[in-house]
């Protein structure tokens, strides 16, 4: 038989997902007259040199693995590479924000932006206030961005939000720190020549508007 150039048995597939700590075994199927030579790359640099081994093993997945994985192969009547393949890491950390409050005056709006949380793929979130699920009404709307909005706030409004935020693909669940939504409203009284302050200090006022805060 003459001598054959290398060639592949298969083409690389679709974008694969695999979950962070797992083990990941990427496999090189091709032909040709041997001894035939294999390299992997990923994102255009190289990761191995040439070798006879046609497989590439990460014993635990990192996210930082993420990324376009090739595989060359080499015999002496040329080199191939193969087409790319798309490996992607499913993780979710944990929410990086502390507990929250939030002010508004009654009759106003109140724009609540989740708790951050890094994941891969983007997780599907849930509203909460005060243990029962929000559902959307004409007053109460969740965005693309999964904020909530809630329009003409009320007092039966003030409460503890927060997010429950699901990735579907390594099936993890987590509970975000609590928002804590506060009423208030604009108090103006007349006061008499003087005023103890919030900070502790007199002042010789007649009038003194502040804010009077309350759920």
């Amino acid at each position: 038989l003459g001598n054959i150039a290398p060639y592949f048995k298969t083409e690389a597939g679709a974008a694969q997902t695999h979950l962070e700590g797992n083990r990941l075994v990427l496999t090189c199927l091709a032909e040709g007259s041997w001894p035939l030579e294999f390299k992997w790359i990923r994102n255009s640099s190289d990761i191995t040199e040439y070798t006879p081994e046609y497989r590439y093993t990460i014993t635990s997945l990192k996210r930082e693995d993420a990324g376009v994985y090739q595989c060359a192969v080499r015999n002496r009547m040329g080199a191939l590479i193969q087409m790319r393949a798309d490996v992607r890491v499913a993780y979710m950390d944990n929410f990086a924000e502390l507990e929250q409050r939030k002010t508004v005056s009654q009759g106003r709006a109140a724009v609540l932006n989740p708790p951050a949380v890094t994941s891969y793929p983007r997780p599907q979130v849930t509203w909460f206030r005060d243990g029962f699920k929000i559902i959307p009404n004409h007053r109460v709307a969740i965005t693309l961005d999964n904020q909530l909005v809630v329009l003409g706030t009320a007092a039966a409004d003030a409460g503890r939000y927060y997010v429950q935020a699901v990735n579907e693909r390594n099936g993890e669940n987590k509970t975000s720190p609590s928002i804590y939504l506060i009423k208030c409203h604009s108090l103006c009284v007349k006061q008499g020549l003087y005023q103890r302050l919030y900070d502790g200090k007199c002042y010789a006022v007649t009038w003194i508007c502040r804010l009077s805060v309350g759920v």
